[in-house]
């Protein structure tokens, strides 16, 4: 069995830190420590505290799986794309749940931790946008606001990922995949032409 890369047990550390004790609490050095490695070697391979915080959020990014989908196996199928996408995208953030739920509460006191978890939506709108903009070239969909039907389709998903993590089926016990249709379903038709 192969070891884990220098990189890959700091980043580990760091999570395992951030998790249990908060972003405060994960100073280099203690993440040094734990990932079995000297402080400058963190320094080395990430800068500063952010950058790990960077490399963490990169590597729960689910912009490379948005890109799959929407760029390389698209229909051009509205409803079929969007429902392909949003079901993705709540398995995904479903296994990542804590890491997510981490972010929220450490946001609030760093800046620099709301800015890397910002860049994450920020990218899924611009995949969404281009992927409007070609179904409207193709006669697929209306002209609509390409921008704002981009953040309206995140903010569906992300109601649906927030109310599971957070609430399970206290709100109600419909299967998610059963909610994300019927949303899906609902917002396609006011694109279509």
């Amino acid at each position: 069995m192969a070891t884990k890369g220098t990189a890959e047990r700091i980043i580990d550390a760091a999570l395992q830190l951030i998790s249990e004790k908060g972003y405060t609490a994960a100073t280099t050095k203690a993440i040094a420590e734990l990932a079995g490695v000297n402080e400058v070697t963190i320094f080395r391979h990430f800068g500063n505290k952010q950058g790990i915080l960077k490399a963490l959020v990169n590597q729960f990014s689910y912009n490379p799986i948005l890109k799959g989908t929407m760029r390389e196996n698209a229909t051009w199928d509205l409803e079929t794309d969007l429902l392909k996408f949003s079901l993705k995208y709540f398995d995904y953030m479903m296994s990542i749940k804590d890491f997510v739920m981490i972010g929220f509460k450490e946001a609030m006191h760093f800046p620099e931790i709301n800015e890397e978890i910002g860049n994450v939506p920020l990218l899924i709108k611009q995949e969404l946008v281009l992927y409007f903009k070609e179904m409207h070239s193709r006669g697929k969909i209306r002209e609509v606001n390409f921008e704002a039907a981009a953040l309206s389709l995140i903010a569906i998903n992300f109601g649906h990922f927030i109310s599971r993590a957070r609430l399970g089926a206290i709100v109600s016990d419909i299967p998610s995949e059963e909610l994300i249709k019927t949303s899906i379903a609902i917002f396609s038709r006011g694109l279509v032409s």
